[in-house]
């Protein structure tokens, strides 16, 4: 399965609970990042990249990340990309929803505002 196809079998934007639990990880995933590089280069792409399947792991349910990162070594450029596609997927949603809610809002309020 995609990734895209993954999140989309996981993810329930119109949820309030799944919104509140992705906020609340994102929070938690910009603590979890490692702040520096002091304990050397790969310590921090270790920690940076485990930091994004936790991400992962805790909102979509336990094997989520290995289905994401599948063949994908620790590799923070690429795990970025990756959050970056989920962050696009998102977006992507959240539009489809707000259209078609003023497709439902343009078919059934009454025309010159509410009343």
């Amino acid at each position: 399965m995609s990734r895209t196809g993954l999140w989309d079998s996981h993810a329930h934007l119109d949820d309030e609970a799944f919104n509140e639990d992705r906020e609340q990880l994102i929070a938690q995933l910009e603590q979890d990042m490692p702040e520096d590089k002091s304990d050397g280069v790969a310590a921090y792409i270790r920690a940076y990249c485990k930091a994004f399947r936790t991400f992962y792991d805790t909102l979509f349910g336990e094997g989520t990340a290995e289905q994401i990162f599948s063949g994908i070594p620790d590799h923070a450029r690429r795990y970025t990309a990756v959050y970056g596609e989920f962050l696009t997927f998102v977006a992507k949603q959240a539009a489809q929803s707000q259209a078609e809610s003023m497709q439902l809002k343009k078919k059934y309020l009454p025309k010159g505002g509410r009343r």
